[in-house]
C-alpha cells in the first residue's frame, strides 16, 4: 500500500470512529456532576482519588479534539480555534481564498447557525464540564487539604483548564475586558452554579482569576509533573500572565510570565528549524501527543498547515503564507527567516507549487509547522500539538515590564529570547521604540501559534492587510482588509442550538 492509499484509508477508519463517538449538543446541562451518581463520587474521592485520572485525561483529549470531534475537517479543537483567529488578522494570507477557514480569512464566519460558532462553543463547555466533574470529586472541605499529592495536582489541572476556557470563551463572544466589565458575556457554569444568561465580562473575569489562582496555587512546586502533556505549574503560569495582560495587572503579569519563560530553556537553532512537532522540544511547557489513535488524519493542524504534506495546506493546495509584510521585517540572519520560503529537501513527496509560482510566492510558503511523517519523526499527521512554550513568554514577560513602566527588564526578556534568534542581537532603545520592538518580534515568534487575535484585541490595533501583496485578491468585497480589532466581526454569535434550547438568551441579547 503507497502513502497515499494508506492516508485514506487511515481517514476512512477515523471517520466512521469519531463519528461513533460524537457528543451531544447539549454541553451546558444543569447538573456538574451528571457523569457520576453521588455516592460514586464520594467513593472515588474518599478511597481512589487515582480513578480520577481518566476524567482528567478525557479532559485532555476534548481540549484537542474539538466539540464535534472532527464531524468536518476544520474542527480539530483548541488548535482549529488558534488557526481560525490567526487567520482574522494580517500575519497570514490565504491568497487562494477557497475551501476550508476561507470565511474564518473573510471575517464571514461567525453567524450562530455556523459550525465554527458551535464547535468552538461546544468544545470549551465540554471541558469546563469535565473539569467541574474533576473538582466536584477531588474538592476538598473548606479549610482542608486535598486527600493526597495526585489529588491536589489534579484539582490544579482542573482549575486551570476551566480558567483557559473561560479565557477564550469570553474573548470570542465579547469584546475585551478594557472595553467594560459591563458587557454581555456567555453563561456561568462551575461545580456549585449554573448561570444560563449571558453573565456579565466582568463577573466572568472575577471566575477566571479566581480558577486561575486556585489552579496556580495547587500546581506550584510540583514541576513539570507528566513530561509537559499535564498542565504543569508553568503552564498555568503562562494561563496567568495571559489573562492579567488582559485586566491590566502587569505587575504581576510580568512575574508569572517571567515563572513560566525560565522553566525550561531556549531552543538551540537546529531545534527552530526542527517543525514544531514534538513535545521534546526545548520551549514546550505544555502541549498534547498526538498517537495513531487520537489523529483526525485530515482534520488535523498539520493537514492544513503544512505545504509539504499531503494534506489540505499541501498536496490539496490550499496553503496559509506568512504575509509579505511581516515577511520583509524579518532580519536576513535571524533564524526565523529559515521559517519561510520553499525548501527542496523537505518536499519528499513531491508537492506542486506551480500556483505559488506563477504569483512568485514560494518564498512565503512556511516550514515552521512540519508534520512528523515528513521530518522522519513519526506517523502520518501524528505530530504533536504545542500550546505553550517559554519562548513566547520572554515576549509576553518583556512586554507586561514595559506596560508596568520597567523598561530595563522589558529590555532584558527581549534581549534574552532574541540573541539566541539573531546573533549579536542586543536592542537599547526606550519608549516607543522598545515598545514596538517587543510587538513586532512576539508577532513573528508566534506566528501561526494563535495569539495574534488576542494581543491585537487586549492592545485595540488597527488589523491592516493593505500592505502585504499575497493576501487575496477579491478581499475587498468583504471589507476585510483594514478594520479594527474591535470590529463588530471579531466576536462571534450566540450558537442557533443555545439560542433555541437556553431561555435565559434571547435574540435581543445576542451580538450585533
Amino acid at each position: 500500500m503507497n502513502f497515499k492509499d494508506s492516508i485514506l484509508k487511515g481517514l476512512a477508519i477515523s471517520t466512521v470512529v469519531l463519528t461513533a463517538a460524537s457528543c451531544s449538543d447539549d454541553y451546558l446541562e444543569t447538573s456538574p456532576t451528571s457523569y457520576l451518581e453521588e455516592d460514586a463520587v464520594t467513593e472515588t474521592m474518599q478511597n481512589d482519588p487515582s480513578q480520577v485520572q481518566a476524567y482528567v485525561t478525557g479532559a485532555y483529549l476534548n481540549f484537542y479534539c474539538g466539540g464535534d470531534y472532527w464531524t468536518s475537517h476544520d474542527d480539530f479543537g483548541l488548535p482549529a480555534i488558534k488557526l481560525a483567529t490567526d487567520l482574522f488578522c494580517e500575519d497570514i494570507a490565504y491568497h487562494r481564498d477557497a475551501t476550508w477557514f476561507c470565511y474564518d480569512y473573510q471575517l464571514d464566519n461567525r453567524q450562530g447557525n455556523y459550525r465554527r460558532v458551535r464547535s468552538a462553543w461546544n468544545q470549551l463547555y465540554q471541558v469546563i464540564d469535565n473539569a467541574n466533574t474533576i473538582i466536584t470529586m477531588l474538592k476538598p472541605e473548606e479549610g482542608e487539604e486535598p486527600s493526597s499529592t495526585s489529588a491536589k495536582i489534579m484539582l490544579g489541572e482542573a482549575y486551570s483548564l476551566r480558567a483557559y476556557c473561560y479565557f477564550w470563551l469570553i474573548n470570542l463572544w465579547q469584546h475585551p475586558y478594557s472595553e467594560g466589565t459591563d458587557q454581555l458575556g456567555v453563561p456561568l457554569k462551575t461545580e456549585t452554579e449554573y448561570r444560563q444568561e449571558r453573565v456579565t465580562v466582568g463577573e466572568i473575569y472575577t471566575q477566571i482569576l479566581s480558577d486561575i489562582s486556585t489552579g496556580y496555587g495547587y500546581l506550584e512546586g510540583e514541576g513539570f509533573h507528566n513530561s509537559k502533556i499535564g498542565l504543569s505549574e508553568y503552564a498555568a503560569a503562562a494561563i496567568y500572565a495571559n489573562i492579567l495582560m488582559f485586566t491590566g495587572d502587569y505587575s504581576n503579569a510580568a512575574s508569572y510570565a517571567k515563572i513560566a519563560a525560565e522553566s525550561a530553556s531556549l531552543n538551540s537553532e537546529s531545534e527552530m528549524l526542527s517543525g514544531f512537532n514534538s513535545l521534546s522540544m526545548s520551549e514546550v511547557i505544555w502541549g498534547y501527543n498526538v498517537t495513531s489513535e487520537t489523529t483526525g488524519y485530515y482534520a488535523s493542524f498539520f493537514s492544513h498547515v503544512d505545504p509539504y504534506m499531503i494534506g489540505y495546506g499541501g498536496n490539496v493546495g490550499y496553503r496559509k503564507l506568512v504575509a509579505s509584510n511581516l515577511y520583509d521585517q524579518i532580519a536576513d540572519d535571524d533564524v526565523r527567516k529559515q521559517w519561510f520560503g520553499y525548501n527542496e529537501d523537505y518536499n519528499i513527496l513531491e508537492v506542486s507549487y506551480a500556483y505559488e509560482e506563477s504569483y512568485n510566492m514560494t518564498q512565503y510558503l512556511q516550514n515552521k509547522y512540519r508534520d512528523a511523517y515528513i521530518t522522519g519523526t513519526g506517523d502520518p499527521f501524528t505530530s504533536a500539538i504545542i500550546y505553550f512554550r517559554s519562548g513566547e513568554q520572554y515576549f509576553v514577560a518583556a512586554e507586561a515590564y514595559y506596560l508596568a513602566g520597567n523598561e530595563s527588564s522589558a529590555r532584558e526578556m527581549l534581549n534574552t529570547v532574541m540573541s539566541t534568534r539573531i546573533p549579536g542581537y542586543s536592542f537599547t532603545g526606550s519608549g516607543s521604540a522598545l515598545y514596538d520592538e517587543i510587538c513586532l518580534q512576539k508577532r513573528i515568534e508566534t506566528w501561526m501559534e494563535g495569539s495574534r487575535y488576542l494581543d491585537a484585541k487586549r492592545r485595540g490595533e488597527t488589523i491592516d492587510r493593505s500592505t502585504s501583496t499575497n493576501h487575496a485578491a477579491d478581499l475587498t468585497s468583504f471589507d476585510a482588509i483594514t478594520f479594527s480589532a474591535h470590529d463588530y466581526r471579531m466576536i462571534y454569535h450566540i450558537p442557533t442550538t443555545e439560542m433555541e434550547n437556553n431561555p435565559s438568551i434571547t435574540d435581543e441579547d445576542d451580538n450585533d
